[in-house]
């Protein structure tokens, strides 16, 4: 198996998430606008909670909660964030649920038949 390495620097944990989310989106054909991929980002680095919420307005992320509650709706129209059915919290999808580090790795695998 051949390794090929590419290396990233970002300036932040939600830069560096939002880039890791965009591959899982190029590898499973989901197409998000970069305002969904910023806003995915944040709830993958800060939790999906009232306060990341907050946070993703006032950093202008998004101008103000109804423009926040569509791009959570497109999210989970995705299947990037799904409703816990028994606690019936909102949750990242299981693929995205991973702490963000200093350092990560993406190994991905491509078989041709």
């Amino acid at each position: 198996m051949q390794l090929v390495k590419i290396k990233k620097k970002t300036n932040s944990k939600v830069e560096q998430a939002k880039t890791l989310i965009s591959i899982f989106c190029l590898l499973t054909n989901i197409k998000l606008s970069d305002t969904e991929l910023t806003v995915l980002a944040y709830f993958m680095v800060y939790k999906i909670n009232r306060r990341t919420k907050d946070l993703i307005i006032t950093a202008g992320v998004m101008k103000n909660d109804d423009s926040l509650k569509s791009t959570v709706s497109r999210l989970k129209k995705f299947g990037m964030i799904v409703k816990d059915p028994i606690t019936k919290q909102i949750l990242l999808r299981d693929e995205l649920c991973f702490g963000i580090t200093d350092k990560m790795g993406v190994l991905i695998k491509v078989d041709c038949l």
